[in-house]
């Protein structure tokens, strides 16, 4: 089994947390606008990706983002 990071995020709030841990100088505020920035632009999405056949979504870093594995 292969398991692949994604970019979508379970919800703001997750993507929040992800981020902040980079990014430890900033304000909460300034969190969300990055987070927002990246929604945006189309860096990272809000919710589950689609699966193909025979693959599975797991859960990852602390339960913010979604990976999928790959038979």
């Amino acid at each position: 089994m292969t398991i692949i990071g994604t970019s979508f995020f379970v919800n703001f709030t997750k993507a929040c947390d992800y981020y902040k841990q980079y990014n430890e100088w900033l304000t909460p505020n300034e969190v969300m606008q990055a987070v927002d920035a990246k929604i945006h632009d189309g860096e990272i999405t809000l919710g589950k990706p689609d699966l193909n056949a025979g693959e599975r979504l797991l859960l990852i870093d602390d339960g913010c983002r979604y990976a999928i594995e790959m038979p």
